[in-house]
C-alpha cells in the first residue's frame, strides 16, 4: 500500500516450496487488492535439480491452476537461476586459483573436479562419488573456493560477495564468454526495466 510510482518491493519466498505456493498466491492476492499499484510481478527462483524451462513452466502452471492470467491487470515474469544463487557466484572471473592447488588442500577435490573459470558453472554436475544435490555441491564448492582465497561466505551474511567488485567480476564473465545464460537473462531483464523507467520520466 505504500508503493508509489516507479517503486518496487522485494519479498523473500522462503525457499522454492513456499514460493510457488503460499507466498506466490499471497503476493498475487495483495496486488489484486490494490489495483493499478503494481504493474509487474517478477518471480525469481532457483531451478535446483530441474532444468530452467521445467521450473519456469511449473510456476506458470501453479498460477494458472488458481487464476486466469489474462484477467490479471499486471504482468508476471518468471526468471530462473540455473541452479542456485551460488552457481552465479561461482561465475566471477579471477576467483578460481591461477596457481596449482596442492593435493593435500581442502579445496583440491573441487579444484581438480571442475574448473569454474574455464567451464560454465551452470553446467557443473556432482561427482559420481559424492551424495549431494547440485545445489548443495555448488554451495560447498563456492564456500571452499572462497575459504581457499581467505574470503568468508555465509548464506545469511553474504556481504563479502555483495560488493560492486564481485558483481563486476560476474558481469565481465557474461560479457567475455557465452557462459552463465540464466544470469545473463536476469541482467538483461533488469537493464530493460531501468531503460523503460527512464523513458517514462
Amino acid at each position: 500500500k505504500e508503493v508509489k510510482e516507479h517503486n518496487y518491493v522485494l519479498q523473500s519466498g522462503h525457499g522454492v516450496t513456499q514460493l510457488i505456493t503460499k507466498v506466490l498466491f499471497d503476493t498475487i492476492e495483495t496486488i489484486k487488492e490494490n489495483p493499478g499499484v503494481i504493474d509487474k510481478l517478477v518471480v525469481i527462483l532457483d531451478s535446483e535439480e530441474l532444468d530452467i524451462a521445467t521450473r519456469r513452466e511449473q510456476v506458470y502452471q501453479k498460477i494458472d491452476e488458481k487464476y486466469c492470467r489474462n484477467e490479471l491487470d499486471f504482468d508476471i515474469e518468471v526468471l530462473v537461476v540455473n541452479h542456485c544463487f551460488e552457481t552465479w557466484l561461482l561465475g566471477r572471473v579471477d576467483l578460481y586459483p591461477k596457481e596449482p592447488v596442492d593435493e593435500g588442500s581442502f579445496f583440491y577435490p573441487y579444484y581438480s573436479y571442475y574448473n569454474v573459470e574455464k567451464n560454465d558453472p551452470e553446467y557443473m554436475s556432482v561427482p559420481k562419488d559424492i551424495e549431494d544435490s547440485i545445489v548443495a555441491y555448488h554451495f560447498h564448492y563456492l564456500h571452499e573456493m572462497l575459504r581457499y582465497k581467505k574470503i568468508r561466505y555465509c548464506k545469511s551474511r553474504p556481504r563479502n560477495v555483495g560488493t560492486i567488485d564481485y558483481f563486476n567480476g560476474i558481469l565481465k564473465r557474461i560479457n567475455d564468454t557465452v557462459h552463465m545464460q540464466s544470469f545473463r537473462e536476469f541482467y538483461i531483464f533488469i537493464q530493460n526495466e531501468k531503460r523503460e523507467i527512464k523513458s517514462q520520466n
